[in-house]
């Protein structure tokens, strides 16, 4: 351990580093910018009481984070000023993705928000049929790839917010689903019945341009972490207790480890892969391909569900 901070409360937000800045929200309420060397803090934005689950993106020298306040927000990365904020009609615990001066993310109130990077004018929206939770855009090719609780993954284009296509999980709520786009397929896990049946989603692999399932993997097992592709190897934690490998291209597992995970997401390179084991308080370092274990470190006090940052020597963020 190099240093830790403890805050009154948990976070759900995963951290991103800047140059010798760490940014993370908490369920206190704050956005916090830690000093990267020390882990002293820099500065801290105070939204409401309801918290942040949010995770930060950072470009152009501006931070932006939704808050369960039902406000977005951009604030100065040095000194964590407002820049601006925008309102939706519910909470917003989806993570923006920033390119082009364009800023994209999801809301409660099920909207697909577009909005300028600059100035948090409206671009485009674009109306789902139910709640985007911690359902995370990503964007591929001038695409951008968001799920719903109305059981669907949408594709929608990023410079217009028009549908491309969107896939029909059968029922299966998308509203945790943050899909990761490599080699011309988009991953993405479903998480439960939204009529509250009990049946759980899968782990799908569907082509980035038709929406046409390639194959489907951890059949009614549930998802609700984030997932991680490495050299052709895709990472997810379900809810069985177990994080699991898999080939990307074919969907054969690999390995498999019970370290409870709780959601954690995985970041990874030089060979190994990095994740939360939530339910036994650990940190581990896996061979990427074998699984093996390299290290763990237990000095965490808590349970991590957040995904780590992992950056190099110059503080390059490699894997996020």
């Amino acid at each position: 351990m190099v240093w830790k901070y403890t805050s009154k409360d948990f976070s759900y937000s995963n951290p991103i580093v800047v140059g010798e800045t760490v940014y993370a929200g908490s369920i206190d309420g704050n956005m916090y910018a830690f000093d990267a060397i020390n882990g002293k803090v820099k500065w801290k934005f105070f939204t409401s009481t309801v918290g942040i689950e949010s995770s930060p993106a950072v470009s152009d020298g501006i931070v932006y984070f939704g808050s369960n306040n039902g406000f977005f927000y951009a604030l100065n990365a040095v000194t964590g000023e407002l820049k601006w904020k925008m309102k939706t009609s519910s909470n917003v615990s989806s993570s923006p993705v920033v390119a082009n001066s364009i800023v994209y993310f999801g809301s409660s109130n099920g909207v697909m928000y577009a909005v300028g990077a600059k100035t948090g004018s409206l671009i485009w929206s674009y109306q789902t049929g139910d709640v985007i939770a911690q359902s995370s855009p990503a964007l591929s090719n001038g695409v951008i790839f968001i799920g719903s609780r109305d059981g669907y993954l949408y594709a929608l284009n990023a410079n217009n917010g028009s549908l491309k296509w969107k896939y029909s999980a059968n029922g299966i709520s998308m509203e945790q689903a943050s899909p990761v786009v490599d080699n011309g397929m988009v991953y993405v896990g479903g998480w439960y019945d939204v009529n509250d049946s009990g049946i759980a989603g899968s782990l799908l692999a569907l082509d980035e341009v038709t929406g046409k399932l390639k194959w489907e993997g951890l059949k009614e097992v549930g998802i609700g972490g984030r997932l991680f592709v490495l050299n052709g190897l895709l990472y997810v934690s379900a809810d069985d207790g177990y994080f699991h490998a898999f080939n990307a291209l074919t969907g054969a597992e690999l390995w498999s480890k019970n370290i409870l995970p709780n959601g954690a997401g995985a970041a990874g390179a030089d060979g190994l892969v990095f994740v939360g084991a939530g339910g036994h308080k650990d940190i581990y370092a896996y061979d990427a391909r074998t699984g093996d274990v390299k290290w763990k470190n237990s000095d965490m006090s808590g349970i991590s569900t957040s995904t780590p940052c992992l950056v190099d020597s110059r503080g390059v963020i490699v894997r996020r």
